[in-house]
């Protein structure tokens, strides 16, 4: 145990820097900052950095050295005095009397005698660093009972002395884990954790971990000093999410070790971390039609997106899960357990198997998938992917149909569809009156700008044929996207098919009443003359180039024709 005359004398031989297992290969260069900042200062340090959704630390040093608290023991008297006004044991219109054996030579803001509100008196102790009111609270609440509820939740290597002839001790990492509780609402109660938030970051006192952060910035922290001690341990909400900084100092000038924590705070405020892991997926592109209350299987390839390789198992372990929701996003469905990945190293990928538990209302359903660490702490809010596809949950389908739709229609006149149709074993043996159900569909925007539906017959048990029907196409014009199904009753009694159909103007005939299109006369043409052929004169008897002999003139007749 180091005691505050040991930290005063003796002269530490700092041997090394022991980070903690980054939690991902994008820490790394966090941890080049940090290590540079460590070498460099003249003092003893106990650092602790984490982000509060992670396992593991993001950096520590020297976290496991017990050390004098200073006013961070002051954090163990405030959980102490939640934890009764969360049991009804106390509550904050409780009087608290500071009497004279509160009353330190330096930090002591009231007079013997003074009367507070509990919690006024948490106030001071947390924001101006009051030490009356802190002794005050510390006689009242009992040592052994703080102690003790350190220990119930979890919190060990925190010790709050029991008389003044101790030290209050703690270790980076226990007063890490309690800030890590809190950062989580998980301190006492939510309730609980909100307002020890709240009043923490009320915190007046603000020359370290905030000093060199951008003038806006929360931060829920206690500060601690004590001659060659200086501290402070708290929560900076960064941009990327909060992280828990515990930075406990000795054996340097209040100077040096002011500028070296207000550094911590910088550049852990400043770091861009890439989550533990992340992931690209190749989801389905089109709506997924599925069975109401199956069971439908979904192979999804999934890619390993991070520069750090993933294990099958133990810590470094990766796996999915998945949600549903329905088109009011009200999450009707959840994976049972987390979805298994195998090791893949960065780049690679692996088709994952991913089975969905399907509604039996009938509708459309967003799915999403994310990934999950070994512990099951969801990494999309450390910036890890997601990506979703639609599923749209139907009826049995009772038939498999096809129709031929032309590709141009014309506007307001009807045209042949033609769709040939086999009934399915659900169809059962009862007949099925079938509609066409379309919809028109503009390519640009997406939105339907017509609907309807055109009869096709009666779909009997076993039957396979051929349905004929007419489609008048809309008042429209242009080129559509044409989305049509099968339906009775209007529930969905095929898949949904589509076709890029194109609308003209109505068709038009040359003897159409008020439509008569007149035929076009091409331009008269003076014929150019032409050169006469000329024939050799005949040989008589013989035709020329020929061996044919010449045919006698018939009877009655002269061989020159009569004009």
């Amino acid at each position: 145990m180091r005691g505050a005359a040991l930290l005063l004398t003796s002269a530490l031989v700092v041997l090394g820097v022991v980070p903690g297992a980054p939690a991902a290969a994008g820490t790394a260069e966090l941890v080049q900052h940090l290590d540079a900042l460590v070498g460099s200062f003249p003092g003893g340090a106990g650092l602790w950095i984490a982000d509060p959704n992670l396992s593991t630390p993001l950096y520590s040093h020297d976290a496991d050295e017990p050390i004098v608290t200073a006013s961070l023991y002051k954090l163990a008297v405030m959980v102490e005095a939640e934890r009764r006004v969360e049991a009804g044991q106390l509550h904050y219109g409780d009087i608290i009397t500071i009497e004279d054996e509160d009353i330190t030579e330096d930090g002591s803001f009231e007079l013997s005698g003074t009367e507070l509100t509990l919690d006024d008196a948490l106030e001071a102790m947390i924001t101006i660093s009051d030490n009356g009111a802190a002794l005050a609270l510390w006689h009242v609440l009992g040592p052994e009972n703080i102690n003790a509820t350190l220990e119930r939740i979890g919190i060990k290597d925190f010790h709050v002395f029991l008389n003044f002839e101790e030290d209050n001790i703690a270790t980076p990492r226990a007063v890490g884990t309690l800030l890590t509780m809190l950062a989580k609402r998980q301190l006492i109660s939510a309730a609980a954790s909100d307002r020890m938030l709240a009043r923490l970051e009320r915190q007046q006192i603000n020359d370290r971990l905030p000093a060199e952060l951008p003038q806006g910035v929360v931060v829920a922290h206690k500060t601690g000093n004590l001659p060659g001690l200086t501290h402070d341990a708290g929560i900076i909400f960064a941009p990327s999410g909060p992280r828990v900084v515990v930075a406990m100092t000795w054996d340097a000038f209040d100077v040096d070790a002011y500028a070296f924590i207000a550094n911590v705070g910088s550049v852990v405020y400043s770091a861009l971390l890439e989550p533990p892991a992340n992931a690209h997926y190749d989801v389905p592109r089109s709506v997924t039609s599925v069975d109401t209350g199956s069971s439908a299987r979904i192979t999804v390839p999934v890619t390993n997106a991070g520069s750090a390789a993933w294990s099958a198992s133990g810590p470094g372990a990766v796996r999915m899960i998945w949600e549903m929701r329905d088109s009011k996003d009200g999450l009707v469905a959840t994976s049972p357990a987390p979805i298994a990945l195998p090791a893949l190293a960065p780049g690679r990928s692996a088709n994952v198997g991913v089975v969905l538990a399907i509604p039996q209302t009938p509708g459309d359903y967003k799915v999403t998938l994310g990934l999950v660490d070994a512990s099951g702490t969801g990494l999309a809010k450390l910036g890890a992917a997601t990506a979703s596809f639609q599923v749209r949950a139907h009826q049995a389908y009772i038939v498999n149909a096809t129709t031929s739709v032309p590709t141009v229609l014309h506007r307001g006149e009807a045209s042949l569809l033609v769709t040939k149709y086999t009934a399915l074993p659900t169809a059962g043996a009862s007949p099925h009156t079938l509609v066409l159900s379309w919809r028109l569909i503009d390519t640009k925007t997406s939105r339907s700008v017509a609907t309807g539906t055109t009869p096709l017959g009666t779909l009997q048990s076993g039957a396979t044929g051929t349905f004929f029907a007419p489609f008048v196409a809309p008042a429209v014009l242009g080129s559509y996207r044409l989305a049509y199904d099968v339906r009775e009753r209007n529930v969905a009694a095929s898949e949904t098919f589509s076709a890029n159909v194109t609308i003209v103007g109505p068709r038009t005939f040359p003897d159409d009443e008020g439509g008569r299109t007149p035929p076009v006369i091409a331009p008269r043409v003076t014929p150019s003359p032409t050169p006469r052929m000329r024939f050799p004169s005949p040989t008589a008897g013989v035709i020329p180039n020929t061996q044919l002999p010449v045919l006698p003139v018939p009877r009655g007749r002269t061989s020159t024709p009569t004009p």
